[in-house]
């Protein structure tokens, strides 16, 4: 079913869930799922109070599409990493393609002279996928141990509107590659939230008090990750 609003168009379906989830993608297609039996007014009414905020939401997502189709890795630009503003540098080699962090703040790329933007991305997100394992079988050791939990399945992968999400009966949690570019608060934040997951699937009452129980400045963290960029959990 599509509900036109004002400047855009929701696409609402009901499910077998308890909560209305509202979701908006990148391409600012907004998209509602709500219980099998909640009525068109219902929904409405929660589209008009959370119409700013979606409209806030569009924007932002399209605006950060827009940018990421026109950069260019290049010497002298500037690329996130574990919440840190960092300078690019390059550095033409024949063999052993490779990225290097230094100084804090410095990503040097050794890449062959013929490069093209995709070859320097592709070098730039299997780095990231690295760091992004390295920090999370840190994180996971520290928090599996505090949830006395087993054989959870890790999967990092590209994801365009959310940071993360858990399938609670395959006890498998995906995370967002792009947490590498966030503070690692942010990232481990979104662990403890999946991982809260597997006791709790819903945002209710209960959900929100094992957070706090783990995590008692989830909520400002959470603040942190939503100021930097959108996303999902």
């Amino acid at each position: 079913m599509l509900i036109e609003m004002e400047g855009f168009s929701v696409t609402l379906q009901r499910k077998r869930i308890k909560n209305i989830n509202l979701r908006i993608k990148s391409t600012g297609e907004v998209q509602i799922s709500a219980p099998l039996r909640t009525s068109t007014d219902v929904v409405l009414n929660f589209l008009n109070q959370k119409y700013s905020w979606i409209e806030a939401h569009r924007h932002r997502l399209l605006k950060r599409d827009q940018k990421e189709k026109s950069f260019c890795l290049t010497d002298g630009e500037y690329v996130n990493f574990q919440g840190k503003k960092c300078m690019l540098y390059f550095h033409e080699v024949k063999i052993n393609q490779r990225i290097e962090f230094s100084n804090d703040k410095e990503i040097h790329f050794f890449i062959k002279a013929e490069a093209s933007q995709s070859d320097k991305q592709s070098l730039l997100t299997q780095w990231h996928r690295l760091q992004m394992e390295q920090s999370c079988q840190e994180l996971f050791q520290k928090w599996i141990s505090v949830f006395n939990v087993t054989d959870i399945q890790v999967n990092i992968k590209k994801m365009r509107t959310r940071w993360g999400s858990c399938h609670p009966h395959k006890k498998r949690i995906s995370l967002n590659l792009r947490l590498i570019e966030k503070p690692l608060a942010c990232l481990e934040y979104v662990i403890v939230h999946e991982l809260v997951h597997l006791f709790e699937a819903s945002h209710n009452q209960r959900f929100y008090a094992l957070m706090s129980q783990y995590l008692p400045d989830w909520q400002q963290i959470k603040k942190q990750l939503e100021e930097r960029e959108e996303g999902a959990i």
